[in-house]
């Protein structure tokens, strides 16, 4: 049996692209489910988490308990946030963990943003038991046994083969900053690290955070040219560009390389073009579509 299961349920960037041309690959926004251990983990709330909750509600049994890992809350990673069906159905729990910004819990920034000015239906609809854990960075979150409430520490330590580890770290390789995410368990690692604005030589901070994962899920929204653009440069908007994706992945010694957060302008063909061009960088790559599973 694997120790970690990955599956891939939003994969594109900045905005949803429901057309033919991105049907391949898909088109809804970030969001990737992780079991390990007999805990299940989810990465950010963009529009692929719509689908999964309707999944989860039609087996409650399995995973009546839920841990919700948000790298920040841009639009594109909380637009399902809203519509996710566990939240509202008696009998489920949500820990959900997210950055402070702007002197703000991750509670308070996630209420602001059901506020009636802008969304009509309020966290006081919520049935699902719900607990919010707002994080800076540097923190060291556990899961144990299946249902207790995880435990959160300010500094990593060793981690027992029974436990699921998952270390935050925040970056300000983005705008506002971002956390990324490193889990492990019997012995395998993954780190999803989304929006990461990379430099050339890649940031050492993440590339130290990364070092030896089994697998890199990472910010791969630009081709080189589209960043350094001379008409609309990219400068400054908080993604990396595939090949810069396949340099930190070189750099961190990690083992697989999942390209994800796609631009919403590449297509399928452009995507399947970008895997083949990477491949020449960094051989175990992938570019990540809806639906892809991969067990370590």
């Amino acid at each position: 049996m694997a120790d970690l299961r990955i599956k891939f349920w939003g994969v594109r960037g900045s905005y949803p692209t429901p057309q033919c041309s991105t049907l391949a690959y898909g088109g809804h926004t970030s969001c990737v489910t992780v079991e390990a251990g007999g805990h299940f983990l989810i990465f950010d709330a963009g529009t692929g988490i719509i689908p999964l909750g309707k999944t989860l509600v039609k087996n409650p049994r399995r995973t009546r308990a839920l841990n919700l890992f948000l790298s920040h809350t841009h639009h594109d990673h909380i637009f399902g946030f809203y519509f996710f069906a566990p939240l509202f159905r008696s009998g489920m729990r949500v820990a959900i963990f997210g950055p402070r910004a702007a002197g703000r819990t991750i509670k308070e920034t996630l209420h602001a943003a059901m506020a009636p000015r802008f969304f009509p239906v309020g966290p006081d609809r919520f049935k699902a038991g719900t607990h919010f854990y707002s994080l800076g960075g540097n923190e060291d979150i556990r899961l144990r046994n299946r249902g207790d409430t995880p435990m959160v520490m300010r500094s990593a330590r060793g981690a027992s083969l029974n436990e699921v580890q998952v270390l935050a770290h925040r970056s300000d390789a983005h705008p506002n900053g971002v956390l990324v995410y490193r889990v492990s368990h019997r012995g395998k690692s993954l780190v999803y690290a989304t929006d990461i604005e990379q430099t050339k030589t890649g940031c050492r901070d993440i590339i130290d955070f990364i070092r030896g994962a089994d697998l890199l899920i990472h910010d791969g929204q630009y081709l080189e040219k589209e960043y350094l653009s001379l008409n609309e440069s990219r400068r400054g908007w908080g993604h990396s560009t595939v090949e810069r994706a396949a340099r930190v992945a070189r750099s961190g010694a990690v083992k697989r390389l999942i390209l994800f957060h796609h631009d919403p302008t590449h297509n399928d063909t452009t995507l399947k073009r970008i895997e083949a061009m990477t491949r020449l960088r960094f051989p175990s790559t992938v570019v990540a579509r809806e639906g892809l599973e991969i067990a370590l």
